[in-house]
């Protein structure tokens, strides 16, 4: 049975071990879905539908300690909105795949991902957002910093249907590299069947600037520290998803402690 959300609303969705949601966003509805993974959870099968005029924003936190697949479907509808958060700071190894059908004219989705590759278990990627309507719109925005031996994979594919005019769809992907012997796959795809439509994608996968780094380290932080910090950026715009001020210092302090900001891993 799906879970309906309407008016305005605030909710908070822990899952464990195997679940399958079915999400409703009524129209003219308004609110914010946050989504925890919790250790336990292994697989976790979305499908949200985003009703005409509604307005929500999800962020999908991964605390899984074991391999785990995310799947995610949203469908979005007449002039609705829909702004997607999935941030991932675990050791262990995330399948994620994202599909977003923009089924009616006036629609917009974007999503903000951000992964911290630690170890040897692969983070890998699969999203697309296909344009099925006129004047949609579909951005993603997608960021990685890999450490020692990270291993990380990611397919963004932005799709317009012929006769979807004033189409929009637009990516980046950003890999901060540091640490030795990892490893990152980015393939940026626009499978465009309409000639008057706006779409770009952009790509950057390398190491730290020098200067930047000897900037911070003349200012008193140890080489593990000022890559800790250069870090931070590419997380905070997924974070600052998060409405509660407690839980962002939270999630915040977890994720300078994982970089290394305090000097450790």
């Amino acid at each position: 049975m799906a879970q309906i959300f309407s008016g305005t609303f605030q909710n908070k969705q822990e899952i464990s071990s195997t679940q399958h949601a079915e999400w409703i966003i009524s129209s003219f509805s308004k609110g914010n879905i946050f989504v925890e993974l919790k250790e336990d959870c292994n697989d976790f099968n979305l499908h949200m539908k985003v009703e005409d005029s509604a307005n929500v924003q999800v962020l999908i936190l991964n605390h899984a300690t074991r391999d785990c697949t995310l799947d995610v479907t949203v469908d979005m509808e007449e002039f609705a909105n829909c702004k997607m958060g999935v941030l991932d700071l675990q050791d262990a190894g995330l399948n994620w795949n994202q599909k977003t059908n923009m089924n009616k004219e006036g629609s917009h989705f974007e999503i903000w991902s951000a992964q911290l590759c630690l170890g040897k278990q692969m983070k890998k990627g699969n999203m697309e957002v296909e344009h099925f309507a006129s004047h949609t719109e579909g951005l993603m925005h997608n960021f990685a910093v890999l450490f020692d031996e990270g291993k990380y994979e990611m397919v963004a594919n932005g799709n317009i249907r012929k006769g979807c005019i004033e189409a929009q769809s637009h990516q980046a992907t950003r890999v901060l590299t540091l640490g030795k012997k990892h490893s990152a796959k980015v393939v940026p795809l626009l499978l465009i069947d309409e000639n008057n439509v706006k779409a770009s994608h952009a790509l950057t996968i390398g190491q730290p600037d020098e200067n930047q780094l000897y900037y911070l380290q003349s200012r008193g932080l140890s080489v593990k520290q000022a890559l800790g910090l250069l870090s931070v950026g590419y997380f905070l715009p997924v974070i600052d998803f998060v409405e509660d001020e407690e839980l962002k210092l939270s999630i915040r302090e977890e994720m300078e402690r994982k970089v290394g900001l305090y000097g450790q891993q």
